[in-house]
């Protein structure tokens, strides 16, 4: 397994625990009370560039988005979004790696979790990640851009 950008990480896994809690969220379920009292009202600031590049990565077809959100701290611009769907971590998986670049795949592990990311761009110009978990009979889509 290979290594990736560290703030590109930290950014994925800010993003499916607390559902992007530093930003704009949404939730499609019962939860989204949950949702809104994970959102705070930080100092962060809205990246268009950031948002933009999230929009550029395919998303899912029928997958449902459970939060978003987006902000820039200390000249960082991030944004992410987090989807689920139900159908099956193979199914998801195949068709991220047909529609993304050739090489981008970093990771896939299939015990005792089934993941797998992906991540494109440079980090001097801006990387973007697709993580892919399975969890509770659902697939788990976090697309992350961090942009510094």
């Amino acid at each position: 397994m290979r290594f990736f950008s560290m703030p590109l990480v930290a950014l994925a896994v800010a993003l499916a625990i607390t559902g992007c809690g530093g930003g704009k969220s949404s939730s499609s379920d019962s939860g989204s009370d949950r949702a809104a009292a994970s959102t705070s009202d930080s100092s962060s600031t809205t990246s268009g560039s950031a948002s933009k590049a999230v929009s550029e990565i395919p998303e899912y077809p029928g997958a449902t988005t459970q939060a978003a959100g987006s902000g820039s701290n200390m000249g960082t611009d991030a944004a992410g979004k987090v989807m689920s769907t139900d159908d099956s971590f193979d199914k998801v998986y195949g068709w991220y790696q047909q529609k993304l670049p050739s090489g981008s795949e970093r990771s896939h592990v299939t015990s005792p979790m089934q993941s797998a990311v992906f991540t494109i761009g440079e980090t001097s110009s801006g990387q973007s990640s697709v993580t892919l978990t399975a969890q509770g009979g659902k697939t788990m889509i976090t697309i992350a851009h961090v942009k510094m």
